[in-house]
């Protein structure tokens, strides 16, 4: 039978039951942690102080919490920030904010170093970092673009901003070699490009400067260092960000050439200066002048026919992270889209304007597969299609500075391209839009697996081990689509029938077809043994890796080329601190590759580094406004082994194109035999002996940073071809035999100098400077003898620019009577360059070159710039500029009529500043002539201009909307930017863009106006 209870039993016992509850827990307590910018702290502790009872936050920072009484106090902390006590009171919800614990922050921070990372405040190495923001600043698709004046110690120089071809040169410390003077560039640890990843993808920035920080890399070391690591996932749930921006795009600079009229009285000043009949008469000038026969007196402003002032771009990025003790991902696409400058002919059904379109992808997932052990899985895809027309933007480009304003219409009365007998082909309308297409394809698989267990507790505490393994594979497909268009030439009409004549020179062909491809892969394996330990004071780390890779260009042209790459090697670390403040440091690479004889394939490179923090002794004192000084210094060896040639050690011989021999009555031909490479067999890499002393500044609790080094470098080995060897020893010139007998070194001072300060109404200012100055001398070149000491190019930089030295012009007759005799023409005429007669003989002639300017690169660089932010609303500005540099006009456009009368176009720079009888004194370039004239147009100081410059790189301002308003719409935060990129240059050129090659110019750097939106999703 049912038992029945009373329903007074039942209530009686659950009073009893909650009379029971209420003695134990006086109410549960729901929280939320969060950090000063309202954000989740997942993974907080918040326990009962004095008791064991305690929990974890969630995944948004939430917990509850029994509470016995309303005295007990809570405890909550969270790595990095200080620890907070409240009473528990009757709250039955509330929020708690931490604070970041500066100064255990201090101490925890750490920094990139090679393999790794360490504690900062023991880095004795020299090392500089840039926050992502500040890379984001620049709307640009090559990251190199965005480093300018960034970092101390870096060097860059853009030349080119062609979509897809843009990137700048990047060089640490300057130059220390006149071979392979690139940067090792590390992405996750692996060797890999930094041009085709986008900066949202990016978690740290660091280049490695001296030997201690980049001796771990060996025979890699040597030109510095650049490491790029990507964003990790974080714990919590997931958190989506999007980054959209969309830009119009200005070119800087776009060539300014005269017109017919100027080029037909051009012509005319040029036969005159040589005492001969004008070219053109005044009626034909005036026909020029009023266009009223463009056919056949054409006056055509050729870069406004085939180039745009304005195009675009945009970069779009969506990341999502997230996740959980156990597994934590990070993933990111990205999609940009940059336009060229080309115009396009409607008329045609395929696009022969320049359009860079790149997608990335990029996933890093981590897996505590145990408390100890973590699995690491990176992928990265890059896929980049180009489209450009089918010859190429350089020799548009040659176009532009080959063909007169005159030379022939555009396009002929029946719609073809206009031309001549001359210039067959050479139409920049028809190259541009009548000479059909190419596509290129890039194709990128980036991947990495790696694994870390942290022996900390199976064997001691502070060992752990890890490996790495990364493939990665790259291919290349081209197809180009090009065509001939037809050539005519108009003649006008047809007295009789009216009709319109020509003479065609070449007919129109179809579209051609071509494909080109190219594929490569690497693999790259790393295992290290990490130790890392504390005894009171004392602190040890040790590391001890090896690793190799093995590249291989699989669609090598020879069976040479198709040999793998490989290097492998091994590299330690050893460091000591005491108490923080007296730090010491050991690194080596051993390493080696196949590139070089057996028995002499592996070097050791070791450097020792100190520093001394005075800061942390007793007797600085807790008050000081100096908080952090520490005095720094390495010395040690790093190599480098791209010299640019394989297998140098061997000897080979031509048997294919070698000159043959005919013998016998039937003078049968017999092929000869051609020495080619003559072997080397002490062939090696190049030494870099380098020393460095720093010093690192904290003042008013690190609100003023500053960072300042001093380096020496001397390089050793550098590959070159014996310049000694006489014609008598009789080598071909292909032949002559290579040495590592090249010398050079390296000095200078780069330093960063950082204010930043939060304001307790809500402002807060930054300002941010950086210098780096390097100068190079050549030690060593095995260049023969000179007859003159001053044309050695020893004791001078590298890259040293020899010429004359041009005193201006002559004015007269008399003038050139009573001077040197230039030799370089029969005739020499006023407005003709006058030289200088350096060795005082009397004559002018290639023994009068000596070393002038600078060299392209600039041995100094800097930048500096600040943010102001108040509440939603912050503003950024960024110069940057170099100086100590050269560059040099020469070529077509800047040397008229170099092939003769009619020859090239003319810059306008040129024909506003030469010389003539009107204008003998404000000349800057010789009188024009009727053709080549050799005596004006060489290398020399007229044509030499300052490089320095001053540039408004990057200026953004930006509105956070208020939290109030995006919460509604399940968004964390989102905010709105206007910047731009290359806004304004101070300079002395004018006439081409300051970053430019030698020559008249290149692909216009572009200047950007941006516009975009960042939104985290809650």
């Amino acid at each position: 039978m049912k038992l029945k209870l009373p329903w007074q039993i039942i209530s009686c016992c659950s009073f009893l039951l909650l009379i029971t509850y209420s003695a134990n827990a006086q109410h549960v307590l729901n929280g939320k942690v969060r950090d000063e910018k309202n954000g989740a702290l997942p993974g907080a502790t918040v326990k009962i102080k004095g008791t064991s009872r305690g929990v974890a936050t969630d995944v948004d920072g939430a917990f509850m919490l029994e509470i016995a009484s309303p005295d007990e106090v809570l405890q909550i902390s969270f790595m990095g920030y200080k620890t907070l006590e409240e009473a528990a009171g009757n709250r039955r919800t509330a929020t708690f904010t931490l604070t970041v614990d500066e100064e255990q922050a201090k101490l925890q921070e750490v920094t990139v170093v090679g393999f790794g990372t360490q504690k900062k405040v023991s880095v004795t190495g020299s090392i500089a970092t840039v926050s992502v923001k500040n890379l984001q600043q620049a709307a640009t698709p090559s990251l190199s673009n965005a480093l300018a004046g960034r970092l101390p110690g870096i060097i860059t120089r853009q030349a080119s901003g062609e979509p897809g071809s843009d990137q700048a040169q990047v060089f640490i410390r300057g130059l220390g070699t006149w071979v392979n003077r690139s940067p090792l560039i590390l992405v996750d640890g692996v060797e890999r490009s930094m041009n085709n990843i986008n900066a949202q993808e990016i978690e740290s920035f660091s280049i490695l400067k001296d030997a201690s920080a980049t001796a771990v890399y060996g025979v890699r070391g040597a030109n510095g260092v650049i490491v790029i690591n990507t964003k990790k996932g974080e714990k919590g749930r997931p958190r989506v960000t999007l980054r959209s921006e969309t830009a119009q795009l200005t070119s800087i600079r776009l060539p300014d050439y005269i017109n017919a009229v100027e080029y037909a009285g051009l012509m005319n000043e040029g036969m005159k200066q040589v005492e001969q009949p004008p070219r053109w008469s005044e009626e034909d000038i005036q026909k020029f002048r009023d266009g009223s026969d463009p056919y056949l007196y054409p006056n055509v402003d050729w870069a406004d026919i085939i180039m745009r002032k304005h195009t675009y771009q945009t970069i779009n990025n969506l990341s999502v992270t997230g996740g959980s003790e156990i597994v934590r991902y990070y993933a990111n696409v990205g999609y940009t889209d940059q336009n060229g400058i080309w115009k396009d002919d409607p008329a045609n059904n395929y696009d022969t304007n320049e359009r860079m379109k790149r997608y990335n992808y990029r996933s890093n997932v981590d897996i505590n597969v145990a408390k100890e052990l973590v699995l690491e899985l990176g992928i990265g895809g890059i896929i980049q299609q180009g489209n450009f027309s089918s010859i190429g933007a350089d020799a548009l480009l040659d176009a532009l500075r080959r063909t007169p304003p005159m030379a022939f219409t555009v396009k002929n009365p029946d719609g073809s391209p206009g031309g001549n007998p001359t210039s067959i082909g050479s139409n920049p309308w028809g190259l541009a839009t009548q000479s059909g297409y190419s596509v290129h394809m890039h194709n990128t698989l980036q991947s990495t697996f790696s694994a870390r267990w942290d022996l900390s507790g199976a064997v001691t505490p502070g060992l752990s081990v890890s490996g790495k393994f990364s493939y990665d594979y790259y291919s290349f497909a081209g197809i180009n689509r090009h065509k001939q268009f037809a050539v005519k030439q108009y003649l006008g009409k047809d007295p009789v029938t009216g009709e319109d004549k020509y003479t065609v020179f070449r007919e129109e062909q179809p579209l051609g077809y071509w494909v080109g491809n190219g594929s490569n892969r690497a693999l790259y394996t790393e295992f290290m043994t990490n130790y890392a330990r504390s005894f009171g004071k004392h602190a040890v780390t040790g590391m001890v890796l090896y690793n190799q890779r093995d590249y291989v260009n699989i669609n090598a042209g020879t069976s040479i080329e198709n040999l793998p790459f490989r290097r492998q090697g091994i590299a330690a670390r050893a460091a000591y601190s005491y108490d923080d403040k007296y730090l010491v440091e050991f690194d080596m690479g051993y390493n080696g590759s196949e590139n070089f004889p057996k028995g002499k394939r592996f070097g050791f490179f070791p450097s020792i580094s100190a520093g001394w923090v005075p800061s942390g002794e007793k007797f600085w004192g807790e008050n000081n406004v100096v908080n952090n000084l520490k005095i720094r210094g390495s010395y040690g060896q790093v190599g480098n082994d791209q010299i640019g040639r394989r297998f140098l050690f061997l000897t080979t011989v031509n048997t294919r194109t070698a000159q043959g021999y005919a013998f016998g009555e039937s003078q049968q031909f017999w092929p000869g035999i051609d020495e080619l490479q003559i072997g080397t067999p002490n062939v090696t890499w190049e030494v870099a002996t380098k020393a460095n002393i720093g010093l690192d500044l904290g003042m008013f609790n690190n609100k003023l940073v500053l960072q300042i080094d001093a380096f020496a470098e001397d390089r050793d080995g550098i590959l070159l071809q014996r310049g000694v060897m006489p014609d008598a020893a009789g080598f071909m010139p292909a032949s002559i035999p290579f040495g590592n007998l090249g010398k050079a070194k390296n000095r200078g001072i780069d330093g960063m100098l950082e204010i930043k300060n939060n304001v307790a109404n809500g402002l807060f200012y930054s300002f941010r400077a950086n210098v780096t100055y390097a100068r190079n001398t050549v030690i060593e070149n095995d260049e023969p003898p000179q007859r003159y000491a001053y044309q050695s190019a020893k004791g001078h930089p590298i890259d040293q620019p020899f010429g004359l030295i041009g005193l201006g012009f002559f004015k007269d007759q008399a003038e050139i009577d009573k001077s040197p005799r230039q030799t370089f023409q029969d005739i020499v005429r006023p407005g003709d360059i006058r030289y200088e007669d350096v060795n005082g003989d009397g004559v002018i002639d290639n023994f009068d070159r000596v070393p002038i300017g600078f060299p392209r690169t600039p041995e100094f660089m800097y930048g500096f710039g600040g943010t102001v932010a108040y509440k939603n609303f912050d503003v950024s500005i960024f110069f940057n500029g170099a100086a100590r540099a050269s560059l040099y006009l020469n070529g077509p456009s800047i040397f008229p009529f170099l092939k003769g009368q009619g020859s090239y176009n003319v810059l306008r720079e040129f024909y506003d500043n030469r010389w003539t009888k009107e204008n003998p004194d404000g000349a800057k370039y010789p009188a024009v002539t009727d053709d080549l004239n050799v005596n004006n147009y060489r290398q020399s100081t007229i044509y030499m201009k300052d490089a320095s410059y001053l540039r408004l790189r990057n200026a953004e301002i930006a509105y956070t909307l208020p939290t109030a308003l995006t919460q509604r719409a399940a968004i964390s935060s989102l905010r709105i930017f206007i910047n731009g990129l290359n806004l304004y240059t101070w300079d002395k050129i004018k006439v081409m863009d300051p970053e430019s090659n030698d020559g008249v110019g290149s692909y216009p750097l572009q200047r950007s106006y941006n516009i975009g939106l960042q939104v985290n999703f809650k």
